[in-house]
């Protein structure tokens, strides 16, 4: 199915993963309009997003063949076994929306410059692109925190990188196209500098990066 979403109007998504940062991202998508499936191997786990309207929970095989957009929202540790489960990904975007926050999940990719080269390798065809990776998961389904919208980077693919552009806008976030699989490499050190802050630094989880202009 090849993708032919463009930069307005509703998309057809598919989360694989019901945890915090997949479930979170489901809440945001259906409630800026696009239809969105959840990939989940037991169900069970994403009973409360069932609820929600334009959701509907299938799995991770089912989900994807029926999205143009599939956001992988698994642990990096797990993504070899996720991606064995979807089948072929061909003419799809691909949002890798991971970090290689744990000795685990470094390991797991050990070899590849970024976590999306590693996606990219597995999933021949699919236009691979990093985002929703540089916040914390409270804060995906909807882009902003105290009023004012949060700063999100945004790289990869070409041919992938404006249906992710418009889906991260219609969940408030003051998106940054940094251009193709080159600049993937910074948006993995954006998220490395917010869990740095987070935790090594004390700031905890309630805060964003934000853009100053004029």
């Amino acid at each position: 199915m090849a993708n032919d979403t463009t930069a307005t109007g509703s998309q057809r998504v598919a989360v694989i993963g019901p945890g915090k940062v997949g479930s979170q991202l489901v809440r945001g998508f259906a409630r800026a309009g696009h239809h969105v499936t959840v990939g989940a191997r037991d169900a069970a786990k994403a009973s409360e997003l069932t609820a929600l309207a334009r959701v509907e929970v299938l799995d991770p095989g089912g989900a994807a063949a029926a999205a143009d957009v599939v956001v992988l929202a698994v642990p990096v540790r797990a993504l070899a076994e996720a991606l064995e489960g979807l089948g072929d990904l061909s003419g799809k975007v691909l949002v890798d929306a991971t970090n290689a926050v744990s000795d685990a999940c470094v390991l797991a990719v050990e070899g590849y410059e970024t976590v999306s080269d590693y996606i990219a390798e597995r999933a021949p065809g699919a236009a691979v692109v990093k985002a929703f990776n540089t916040i914390g998961s409270e804060h995906l389904a909807d882009g902003t925190i105290g009023g004012h919208a949060v700063f999100l980077p945004v790289a990869g693919d070409d041919r992938g990188r404006a249906a992710v552009v418009a889906l991260a806008e219609s969940l408030g976030f003051d998106v940054a196209d940094l251009g193709g699989r080159d600049a993937v490499t910074i948006v993995e050190n954006a998220a490395r500098l917010w869990i740095h802050l987070a935790f090594r630094c004390g700031w905890g989880r309630e805060f964003g990066f934000g853009v100053l202009r004029p």
